[in-house]
């Protein structure tokens, strides 16, 4: 072959040569946390996520709710309550006033949208000191990356 080939924007890409074929694939451009708070998130789906202690995952789960137990679990209760914009009860009142039972943090908490839940996430990101890599598919389907070390 000896047309040339030209691609526009090639610094947007990793290049990868394998098994002699060129692999083009498009670079994260990653959001700030400014941003990501006016991106509206209903509808989204959790592409990928690992929130990490150091070298300790901590959760690679791909729901809100599910993101935020993980988080709790490794959490001592008292931190939890002090830091929390969440409403939580030591008790089982599973079913009474929208209290959910959660046995892997043997507490009940008032479970929220989407939007607020991820909200919780990051401030419990920021008081456990934690990073977070995510990506979520939007409504739209455009894919948002999100990361903090």
């Amino acid at each position: 072959m000896t047309e040339e080939i030209r691609i526009p924007n090639i610094e947007n890409y990793i290049q990868e040569i394998i098994n002699g074929e060129l692999i083009l694939t498009p670079k994260k451009k990653y959001i700030t946390e400014e941003e990501l708070f006016r991106i509206p998130i209903v509808n989204s789906k959790i592409e990928k996520c690992t929130i990490k202690k150091d070298n300790e995952i901590i959760s690679t789960r791909e729901k809100y709710r599910g993101i935020l137990v993980d988080i709790w679990k490794s959490m001592p209760v008292q931190k939890i309550l002090q830091t929390t914009t969440y409403n939580f009860k030591l008790t089982n009142e599973n079913g009474k006033k929208g209290y959910e039972w959660c046995n892997s943090i043997k507490m009940s908490f008032q479970d929220k949208e989407a939007h607020f839940a991820f909200k919780e996430i990051l401030n419990m990101i920021k008081v456990n000191n934690l990073s977070i890599e995510i990506s979520i598919i939007l409504e739209s389907g455009r894919t948002i990356y999100y990361k903090k070390d």
